[in-house]
């Protein structure tokens, strides 16, 4: 290999891991605002604290519709979505299902 290839090469690879610590903290802030939302949120609706299922799945699914938006802003989005989804579920039962249909066709009846 040149050896202007290898030293430009190296320079680059210098500058990626220099850059590393800026990535890691970075990452490291985000995930804490992030915390730090979830539990302003949960303080402000403490109904939700046996629903992070359902918070989560409707969160995730209005991050979906706007991957560009804030996450605190994606929260008060999603404000109302969790709580029709709660109200809809809220008097499911998934304890028990009925009992399943029988199958037999013995005399060829449909």
């Amino acid at each position: 290999m040149d050896q202007e290839i290898k030293d430009y090469i190296d320079t680059k690879i210098e500058g990626l891991y220099l850059s590393l610590t800026e990535i890691v903290g970075s990452a490291m802030a985000h995930q804490a605002f992030c915390n730090k939302v979830n539990a302003e949120f949960y303080k402000a609706h403490p109904e939700f604290k046996d629903k992070k299922e359902v918070v989560a799945s409707v969160v995730e699914m209005v991050d979906g519709e706007n991957p560009a938006i804030d996450y605190d802003k994606l929260l008060e989005l999603a404000l109302p979505r969790i709580k029709e989804r709660i109200a809809i579920t809220q008097n499911m039962n998934v304890n028990s299902a009925p009992p399943p249909a029988s199958r037999d066709f013995g005399n060829g009846e449909i």
